[in-house]
């Protein structure tokens, strides 16, 4: 049976999972944003971690020679988001992040392109 979905209703589909299944661990929201530039500041990374497992991580504003607000997905993560919802779910997902941070996405890694960001 093939079934038909408009756009938005994707959108809050996957918004609606991510808000259930990948929010970290540690929660985040409005009263958390200062908390998350005051960490990137501070010491440039933030990991964010669902079941004590690192699920993305950011990077703030270094430039000495790389990384500008990225935004690194892992693995495990991408894989699951994309067998349930295609690869449409990263934009959703990058509008989801910078909502519950209230940090700024410019760049963002998935998955198996994540290339020297993982050790």
């Amino acid at each position: 049976m093939k079934f038909i979905i408009t756009e938005s209703r994707y959108s809050d589909l996957v918004t609606n999972y991510l808000d259930i299944g990948v929010h970290p661990d540690y929660n985040w929201g409005p009263e958390l944003h200062d908390f998350y530039r005051k960490e990137i500041k501070s010491y440039g990374i933030y990991d964010f971690v669902i079941n004590d497992n690192v699920a993305y991580t950011y990077y703030g504003e270094w430039d000495g020679y790389d990384y500008m607000y990225l935004l690194l997905i892992q693995p495990w993560l991408s894989r699951e988001l994309t067998s349930m919802f295609g690869p449409k779910w990263k934009p959703i997902f990058k509008e989801w992040f910078e909502k519950n941070s209230g940090l700024e996405v410019r760049d963002m890694k998935v998955g198996e392109n994540l290339g020297n960001y993982i050790d």
